[in-house]
């Protein structure tokens, strides 16, 4: 009986601790984990969001990049922090997408994490350089079939959502494509630019000003609909190839963190997602501002979470 007793008080107290905290919160710096390098399109989405929560909070809200394996290299380190409210983590659709690969990560996407609330979604591109001599998606195609070996094309990582799409794109276009994987999006956009690699299926923010400039050609996006941003842009649907991929970002928290503390950064991002200055930011890299509840940014989780592993498994799928 004493033990019962014990056990109860014990779990008592620390209901009242994490209450205590939750009601201190924020009361010290937030780190935003990115699991990816500056300069790719989770950075650049995540950098304007921290700096207007830290405005609202009053507490500075810094971005860590933590690259590598993927995302997989972040995922972890987030999953596996405390789960007191001040380490964050930017997500984004790849979530849904690792665990059906081999070797499958640490982390369980569902398990491991607390939705907070969608940040953003865009399409990814399938851009080229200039040198390539192609303007349209059906000159890339055509050329592709009268080479011998195999047409590289860049992505931010192995096992990416961007892989995901090349290859899916490979198989129903009939095209022989040869992935080149880079550790972020931000060297692969470069070595795009320098004409190192002349064919890339990134995310479509960091590519516009280039595209604009001339220095590359977006050639079509992935999404269901056109992106606003670049309305003469063709989606793979329109020209006949039925590939749809829908990249987003979004934050989360380790498991276990009061849903009091889950509850206010939920507002406040949703408060931040309504700024016009941020809408205007996002809008200018072709990303949509979402927001939402907790529950809609787990049921996205978990609808990518299937989508993502009958789709490996009919295409045959490997991160390599």
């Amino acid at each position: 009986m004493r033990r019962v007793f014990l056990a109860a008080l014990a779990g008592c107290l620390a209901l009242s601790a994490f209450a205590a905290a939750a009601q201190d919160w924020p009361s010290k710096p937030i780190r935003i984990v990115v699991p990816f390098p500056s300069g790719g399109t989770t950075d650049t989405a995540v950098r304007p969001l921290a700096e207007r929560l830290s405005q609202q909070l009053g507490v500075s809200v810094v971005v860590e990049n933590k690259p590598g394996a993927a995302g997989r290299i972040g995922y972890d380190f987030a999953a596996k922090a405390a789960p007191d409210g001040y380490t964050l983590l930017a997500g984004t659709d790849s979530l849904g997408l690792q665990p059906h690969l081999d070797p499958p990560p640490n982390y369980d996407p569902i398990r491991d994490f607390a939705p907070i609330a969608q940040l953003s979604s865009q399409p990814l591109v399938i851009a080229v350089h200039p040198s390539l001599g192609v303007t349209t998606l059906q000159q890339l195609v055509a050329l592709g079939r009268t080479q011998r070996e195999p047409i590289g094309y860049a992505t931010s990582g192995i096992g990416s959502s961007q892989n995901f799409a090349g290859e899916w794109f490979a198989r129903v276009s009939g095209l022989k494509l040869l992935h080149v994987p880079y550790r972020g999006g931000g060297q692969a956009v470069n070595d795009l630019l320098a004409g190192q690699v002349q064919l890339a299926v990134l995310g479509i923010a960091p590519l516009i000003p280039y595209q604009k400039a001339g220095r590359i050609r977006i050639l079509a996006v992935t999404t269901a609909e056109r992106s606003p941003a670049l309305p003469d842009v063709p989606t793979l649907k329109e020209l006949g190839y039925d590939v749809v991929v829908d990249q987003w970002m979004a934050l989360l928290a380790p498991a276990k963190v009061p849903p009091a503390i889950l509850q206010r950064l939920n507002a406040e991002v949703n408060t931040a997602l309504r700024d016009p200055r941020l809408r205007e930011i996002y809008a200018g890299v072709a990303m949509r501002p979402v927001g939402g509840t907790a529950q809609d940014l787990g049921a996205l989780l978990q609808s990518d979470y299937r989508r993502f592993g009958i789709l490996t498994k009919e295409l045959g799928f490997k991160a390599e």
